[in-house]
């Protein structure tokens, strides 16, 4: 944190500026306040980018993403305005290092304390790619560690250098010892892309360097390209994790939601815990750059604190807190969402079995009914296959809107409570009036005990899962 210079402004759009957090290739970044006293980070686009009629309007189509950003592990978007001369937006204010400047003054962050921050990231990756947005630059300087927890910053921002004339301008997207090899290659843009990124982070925590190196652009981004990744001392239980995100190919690296699950299936881990004054004591031996508590707390995952220090205040400054957002709900377990979606196929599955055996249904009616005319048994048929029909894709609907609710982490209760008495009723329904057969009732009865199975699952997960 920097004192304001002459050539900053002491307030803008009506937030007061109080301090020079850090400047980029994109803009500077201030510490100012709300009319009401909040602190936040004020970020000013750079004049040259701002006279950009290209820039401008991807940045305003970033800025509408990223304001559907809402995460425990994101700094929120709170105020932007595309539009100004130039350009600024406000985001929710981190107090704590980056990591890359944790690191750079304390070394590697502590083994026990990596899959913490591995999972607050992807969660972090979870809402943010929820919205659409992919961040295209995850790196140690975009993510801040607070005391309660990693926070990525300057996501979704990135894209707005597309197409953007940067030869003259010493702004470089992305950072090439964080880069996937599809970013290199200019291939289209996928989550994948932050999952790679997230592993170099993870590997630069933990052993305090970049897995492909730090040296020249060209040398770092060939080895990207075609050679393993060089994680020399790190630990077995993390290896295969970090390993899986730096895959080559995209389709085989895991998904956000995967990630978090791995970093749960770890065993017990040591917190660190920091104590409050600052600076913290001199580390008693080479092996022990991180300041180490009298008293290590013990805590299990998927809620461990991420080992992180306090940003010195200047002195005749007051702390400035924290802000933070509430996040959204946690993400199913990928069991309790496949057995979501099998329900889905199912119940699809039964209106099929119903439409195949239109000649049995038919001979079934006509036995019933022996006096019926042979219009009477065409209306009834008709009847008993739209029922059919419409209870078997209604149902296999519902349960993929809720399985895609449960894998992405939103509030899916309600939903699955809908789809399964719907699910209840039709069954029940083709069973009592007798208009459906023996596959029919069968594949029915079938997508029904999975949709129960996943209400079960659902809920033992949820008893497991820690208060928020």
């Amino acid at each position: 944190m920097e004192p304001l210079t002459p050539d900053d402004p002491a307030e803008l759009a009506g937030y007061r500026l109080r301090a020079q957090l850090g400047s980029g290739g994109m803009g500077r970044v201030y510490l100012a306040n709300t009319p009401g006293g909040r602190p936040v980070a004020l970020k000013v686009v750079h004049r040259h980018l701002s006279d950009n009629p290209t820039f401008r309007a991807r940045f305003r189509q970033e800025i509408q993403a990223a304001r559907q950003v809402h995460g425990l592990y994101t700094a929120a978007l709170l105020d932007a305005d595309p539009d100004a001369d130039p350009p600024w937006l406000v985001t929710a204010y981190v107090a704590g290092p980056s990591l890359a400047g944790a690191v750079a003054a304390h070394g590697p962050i502590p083994a026990v304390a990596v899959p913490g921050l591995m999972a607050g990231v992807a969660e972090a990756l979870q809402v943010i790619h929820a919205t659409g947005l992919v961040h295209r630059d995850l790196k140690p300087s975009n993510v801040l560690l607070s005391p309660d927890g990693p926070r990525v910053i300057d996501f979704g921002i990135a894209r707005a250098l597309d197409g953007v004339d940067l030869t003259h301008s010493g702004i470089h997207v992305g950072s090439p010892p964080f880069m996937a090899p599809e970013q290199i290659r200019a291939l289209p843009v996928t989550p994948a892309l932050d999952v790679f990124a997230l592993g170099s982070l993870a590997a630069f925590a933990l052993l305090g360097r970049p897995p492909f190196g730090d040296d020249s652009a060209a040398a770092v981004m060939h080895r990207v390209l075609w050679e393993a990744p060089d994680l020399t001392d790190c630990p077995p239980a993390l290896r295969p994790v970090i390993e899986n995100c730096l895959a080559k190919e995209p389709g085989q690296r895991p998904s956000a939601a995967e990630i978090i699950e791995s970093c749960r299936a770890l065993p017990a881990v040591e917190t660190i815990a920091y104590p409050p004054a600052w600076p913290p004591p001199v580390p008693s031996g080479p092996d022990q750059p991180w300041p180490m508590p009298a008293q290590p707390m013990v805590a299990v995952l998927p809620e461990p604190m991420v080992a992180v220090l306090p940003e010195p205040v200047p002195a005749g400054t007051e702390p400035v807190p924290a802000v933070t957002v509430p996040g959204p709900a946690p993400a199913a377990p990928a069991g309790v969402v496949r057995v979501m979606y099998a329900a889905a196929a199912l119940a699809v599955l039964s209106a099929v079995a119903g439409l195949a055996t239109r000649p049995m249904l038919r001979s079934m009616l006509a036995r019933q009914h022996p006096v019926a005319t042979h219009a009477a048994i065409g209306s009834a048929l008709a009847a008993a296959v739209v029922i059919m029909g419409v209870r078997g894709l209604v149902s296999g609907l519902m349960w993929v809107w809720t399985g895609t609710a449960a894998r992405r982490g939103r509030p899916y209760a309600g939903l699955l409570a809908a789809a399964l008495i719907v699910t209840t009723v039709a069954v029940a329904g083709s069973f009592a009036t007798g208009l459906s057969t023996v596959p029919d009732r069968a594949v029915g009865l079938a997508g029904w005990l999975a949709g129960l199975g996943a209400a079960v699952l659902s809920w033992r997960a949820a008893r497991r899962s820690p208060p928020a």
